[in-house]
């Protein structure tokens, strides 16, 4: 009976901590990617701008952290690859790193750095996977992505128990957000650069007849 009630405790706790969608910087936070629940939301931006808001994401066994912030940056580009957002991703990685000092964990160290691709191929994430401990802990897994979106950083930080194939889960969760972030701006940027190539042909003026040698045309 106790069990029961325990469990259904933590049923209704679980139940209190959901959250429905929000929207920061024009992103529509969804409710439930690739089994991860939208719990809570947290504005870092009042306090100190250029840090943005924070999304926490859940599922059994795993915990996911989602950044959206531009660190006051007036452009940041549409490419994971280009020199802004790898800068950004280098300063995430050594975040990790210094969570060892700040006594967060016992011992951090990297285990590789991979990307993302969409199905274009093209790259989406950079990428690090991590191996995490704790003193008195089970040791853990933990992955770093950044990308950028809308002139803003978009950092995903996820955490689990450490297994063997983590990692491989891991990708497909990050890769679960390709088409939150792309696939509706994709269609409509798509929309927009066809109808000014269709006006343009429209517009286009009839060819003027070539005038034959010997004759008079007007």
């Amino acid at each position: 009976m106790a069990l029961a009630c325990a469990a259904a405790m933590a049923m209704a706790a679980g139940a209190a901590r959901a959250t429905t969608s929000v929207s920061v910087f024009g992103l529509k936070a969804p409710e439930e990617v690739a089994g991860f629940r939208l719990n809570d939301s947290t504005n870092f931006e009042r306090a100190k701008p250029g840090e943005g808001y924070g999304l926490d994401y859940s599922q059994p066994g795993w915990k996911l952290d989602v950044f959206v912030y531009d660190l006051k940056r007036s452009a940041i580009p549409d490419d994971a690859k280009s020199a802004i957002v790898r800068a950004e991703f280098e300063r995430s990685r050594e975040d990790v790193f210094l969570a060892a000092p700040r006594g967060i964990y016992t011992q951090v160290y990297l285990r590789r750095n991979f990307t993302i691709e969409d199905p274009q191929k093209r790259t989406r994430f950079q990428c690090a996977a991590f191996h995490l401990t704790r003193d008195g802990a089970k040791p853990q897994d933990g992955y770093l992505c950044v990308t950028s979106w809308h002139n803003k950083f978009i950092k995903l930080r996820m955490t689990t128990l450490s297994g063997k194939d983590n990692e491989s889960v891991a990708r497909r969760h990050v890769a679960a957000w390709i088409p939150v972030l792309w696939s509706g701006a994709n269609a409509r940027a798509e929309k927009a650069n066809a109808k000014p190539a269709r006006a343009q042909q429209r517009r286009r003026p009839a060819p003027r007849p070539v005038c034959p040698q010997g004759y008079i045309c007007r």
